[in-house]
């Protein structure tokens, strides 16, 4: 027989341990136990490509912060009233706010990287030289970012609503305890009434009627895999009801019945409780989502090998060499074609290596094009892309290259470096194992930071937006027009026998390269970038090219149609 106190949330000197109590309990220790194993999850594979993005600590941050507050409301009914209303006060105005403050600022990630990866689509990509050191406070504010000026709006209204906040407890008697002659029970549910409360639900207010949907009207043309605009869209649609109606169960009386067992600020639960749940368990389904991707791929990729093995027409693949990318295990091939094979209409093929290598070398514009707008990744493709222009540059010179030839193919690869290898210059540094860049890091770091000597300050470009322009004595990185996505890189090639003429500081620095060849390094070789270019193949041909072949054959237009 279920047993429920008749007078409800009384203010009386007992608590309400019956079943509707139990039930308030029972859901805020399940719904904490659920929502901490998903954030433990996070936490644990937050170095997972497509977590990385998502900026995991910021939203551990907003949710616990509103959990806090969550829980506190959920156990109202339980505690009966038996919780100081000062401490509930701070709590619902620190508290409350600063989440949803901290959840504003983790939902604009996407809007950033969306508009982050376009920016590389339209090649414009961050100099490695940074630009003079800006002087004063507003010159500095148009330097920023649109991300970084969107934390400091957030930074300043989380310090005026904790002055505005401590204002009103420091003028407030009937939050200090001081209610006359008023019995405490009386007093406690006297004290959670009134106008005071009402700048609490601001953030509340403000995300869900004024930010959300301006939000959502910046993400309209935003068609990720990530399901991230689903997110963002359900977390704003679930803000919406809840200040409105907490509002009026406090001052409108009608609610008086309800209020004894739902307490007024349990209006805010259900919208909390959805965005915590997005917040946490889409970017887990996200990432299953890749690693189921990467292991059908990889059937398929091993089924192909076996067709193409045992087929009467099919050209010797040679020795299978191992690849290993984090858990997962790829057998490739190293002689795989580029050119298109008689199996060109089979499904099977065009998931392997050698498709996507074809894609590549021939039309890689739709692959770039869908990385960059809708799988987020386009610095894999224009790495593969680079590389394979800067092989292209090497195989095109005299072999072995004269001095001079040799220093500027180092100025190339220095600049694919710190484009999309550097960890603090590229926009988007590539995902690659540790050894790998670890190598990487010790060929090319001694010649960035020479470049990068005499700056007035060096750059943290990562999470800029709009990259600076390169002044004339700057190392030029090559743009990549999404018109034209493979064109070669400036320099003529093949090279001349005699050495350019010095332009520009630059030209002066790859001249000394070419007369002093101990600023190269002797492992510096075109087979330099080798490992890293295998790797990013890995991850770009078992997650983003089969989506855009998934995405293809779902299409009006059929895949064969769309491929090179």
């Amino acid at each position: 027989m279920v047993h429920i106190n008749p007078l409800g949330r009384n203010w009386g000197l007992l608590v309400n341990w019956d079943d509707l109590g139990k039930i308030y309990a029972g859901l805020a220790i399940s719904w904490t136990v659920i929502l901490y194993s998903g954030v433990a999850w996070l936490v644990t594979h937050r170095n997972h490509p497509y977590l990385k993005m998502r900026n995991i600590p910021l939203a551990v941050a907003a949710t616990s912060f509103l959990h806090l507050y969550l829980v506190k409301i959920m156990l109202a009914y339980t505690i009966n009233g038996h919780f100081l209303c000062s401490v509930e006060f701070w709590i619902m105005s620190i508290y409350l706010p600063f989440g949803i403050a901290l959840f504003q600022a983790n939902q604009v990630q996407l809007l950033s990287i969306s508009i982050q990866q376009r920016k590389l689509l339209d090649g414009d990509r961050m100099s490695i030289r940074g630009p003079p050191r800006v002087w004063g406070l507003w010159s500095r504010w148009w330097s920023l970012s649109a991300l970084k000026k969107t934390y400091v709006f957030i930074g300043i209204g989380m310090l005026l609503q904790v002055v505005v906040t401590a204002a009103i407890f420091g003028t407030n008697r009937k939050l200090q305890g001081h209610w006359g002659k008023i019995p405490e029970a009386q007093g406690q549910a006297a004290c959670r009434k009134g106008p005071e409360w009402v700048p609490s639900a601001f953030w509340q207010m403000f995300w869900s009627c004024v930010y959300g949907p301006y939000l959502l009207y910046k993400i309209r043309n935003v068609r990720d895999t990530h399901q991230w605009r689903i997110q963002t869209v359900l977390c704003v649609i679930s803000g919406i009801p809840g200040s409105p109606i907490w509002l009026a169960s406090v001052f409108s009386p009608r609610f008086k019945p309800i209020n004894i067992y739902f307490v007024p600020p349990m209006w805010l639960a259900p919208g909390i409780t959805v965005m915590q749940a997005c917040t946490i368990f889409f970017p887990i389904y996200s990432t299953y989502h890749s690693i189921h991707l990467s292991k059908t791929t990889l059937s398929f990729i091993r089924s192909w090998e076996e067709r193409s093995r045992w087929s009467p027409d099919s050209t010797t693949l040679g020795s299978t060499s191992t690849h290993t990318h984090s858990t997962l295990t790829i057998h490739q091939k190293p002689s795989f074609r580029t050119e298109k094979p008689q199996y060109r209409d089979n499904e099977m093929y065009e998931m392997t290596i050698a498709a996507l290598e074809n894609a590549i070398a021939t039309n890689p514009l739709p692959l770039l094009q869908f990385a960059a707008t809708k799988d987020f990744t386009a610095e894999n493709i224009i790495f593969l892309i680079q590389v394979r222009d800067w092989k292209t540059s090497w195989a095109a010179t005299p072999s072995p290259p004269a001095p001079h030839s040799r220093a500027l193919l180092f100025n190339k690869a220095v600049e694919i470096y710190a484009q999309s290898v550097h960890e603090k210059l590229a926009m988007f540094p590539i995902n690659i194992e540790g050894g790998i860049r670890t190598r990487l890091d010790a060929i090319f770091e001694p010649a960035v930071k020479n470049l990068m000597e005499g700056n007035w300050e060096t750059i943290d470009p990562y999470n800029e937006i709009t990259p600076f322009a390169g002044d004339e004595g700057e190392m030029p990185l090559s743009p990549m027009r999404p018109g034209n996505p493979g064109n070669q890189m400036r320099t003529s090639w093949p090279l001349s026998s005699a050495p350019p003429t010095p332009k520009s500081t630059l030209s002066s620095e790859v001249a000394e390269f070419g007369r002093n060849m101990d600023g190269i390094p002797r492992e510096f070789d075109e087979k330099v970038f080798d490992a890293a270019e295998k790797s990013i193949k890995y991850l770009v041909v078992t997650n983003t090219w089969r989506k855009m072949i998934n995405e293809m054959r779902g299409s009006p237009r059929t895949s064969h149609e769309s491929m090179p």
